[in-house]
């Protein structure tokens, strides 16, 4: 194995997130009132370094292992889940156009300082062939962080040049677009993640260079070692796992520090003094420590066998996918019980427990947190299952 199991940087990105979450939960309110992350807080991320945390050595990123990131990600969302979202769409966007966009494409987007990313990789546009490149139109929802975004990197269904039919069917791509050519719509008011500005966007009729392209989902590995010979949904799993498990355990922090000050009207006891309340805090201290057990336990299993060469199994890919909706369940549990006991205080919009129990169900209506994931599992336990176009495995690095 050429890489090592932990990221030698790891102690490094955990300093600098420490650095940035006292900033991210200082202005969370701000972030929430503004409907995007609040300027001091995107200066601190943009300053930390850890922007560059999953991008490829050669365009001045870190490549840190998958463990690395869900602690990175855990502890910048157990700060403010706006913020640890926002960054984990940037870290992971920048992961993954820096691994397989063509060299001229990755010089023109990643020179200068290290690029902040958004955009959503579904293709509900349209690129339509020309000489040189590709004319993209189209509107896109849950474009998280663009309103601070340098670069929007998307995915758009390509029409052949002169608007012939496809003769199979529809070639998707990818492509990078300076933030300039971006519409933004105003449409973030939500119940969850408010500061996160996951507004729609649009692009009308950008000429996007063909070396800013690359195909999806399955796009060559262009760059970077083990971590971008992943293939994009298992490249993408840890960032959804560390966020999930750092909102649970910050409405666990919520409600602890809650507990000893809050008396109930009926018993006129403080709710730390109640043995059932121990129980439910205990059960739901077990329950998200299992949960963050069996995440390092299924990634690190993918870790393994990505430095080691080897192609994932069905198996391996309802684990990944498993973990993903399980760690997202599992906190949003905990979040609704840590906001119940909470009481009438919870309700108020300057608690932090509603702001979690808000943003963890946000998370929830996330595609790689669908129940379908339990089905999938279920159907590669009885040797059933079917691999989904979404976990093709990569082509052999430098081939497109």
């Amino acid at each position: 194995m050429s890489e090592p199991r932990r990221s030698p940087e790891r102690e490094r990105l955990l300093a600098a997130v420490e650095r940035v979450r006292g900033v991210a939960a200082a202005h969370a309110e701000a972030s929430e009132r503004l409907r995007t992350l609040a300027p001091a807080v995107v200066d601190a991320l943009q300053s930390s370094g850890l922007l560059a945390m999953a991008a490829p050595r050669a365009l001045g990123g870190v490549e840190s292992d998958p463990l690395t990131q869900v602690q990175v990600f855990e502890a910048m969302a157990r700060a403010d889940a706006s913020a640890g979202w926002s960054l984990m769409i940037s870290v992971l966007l920048a992961a993954l156009a820096g691994g397989t966009l063509p060299d001229e494409g990755a010089r023109q987007v990643f020179s200068g300082p290290f690029p902040t990313f958004a955009g959503l990789q579904v293709p509900t546009g349209l690129a339509r062939r020309v000489s040189g490149g590709y004319v993209l139109e189209g509107r896109w929802a849950f474009g998280s962080g663009v309103r601070h975004a340098s670069w929007v990197f998307t995915c758009a269904i390509a029409a052949p040049e002169g608007g012939a039919p496809p003769a199979g069917p529809p070639e998707m791509i990818s492509l990078a677009i300076p933030r300039e050519q971006v519409v933004i719509e105003d449409t973030w008011d939500v119940a969850g993640l408010r500061g996160t500005g996951s507004d729609h966007y649009r692009i009308e009729g950008a000429l996007v260079p063909e070396a800013r392209t690359c195909p999806f989902p399955a796009a060559p590995q262009r760059r970077g070692g083990a971590l971008h010979s992943l293939p994009l949904i298992a490249l993408l799993a840890a960032g959804h796992v560390g966020f999930a498990l750092g909102v649970g355990r910050r409405a666990l922090d919520e409600i602890a520090a809650v507990a000893p000050r809050r008396v109930k009207a009926w018993p006129q006891l403080a709710l730390g003094s109640h043995a059932a309340f121990h129980m439910d805090l205990g059960r739901a201290e077990a329950k998200l420590a299992a949960a963050r057990a069996y995440a390092f336990d299924a990634l690190g299993r993918m870790w393994d066998q990505a430095r080691a060469g080897e192609a994932l199994s069905v198996e391996d890919w309802a684990a990944i996918r498993l973990v993903q909706t399980y760690a997202t369940d599992v906190a949003a549990e905990v979040a609704s019980f840590a906001y119940r006991a909470g009481g009438g205080g919870a309700l108020y919009a300057a608690s932090p427990l509603q702001r979690c129990f808000r943003d963890i169900h946000a998370a929830t209506q996330h595609i790689a947190a669908t129940d379908d994931a339990y089905e999938f599992a279920g159907r590669a336990r009885l040797g059933i299952a079917e691999l989904h176009p979404m976990l093709a495995p990569r082509p052999p690095a430098g081939r497109p």
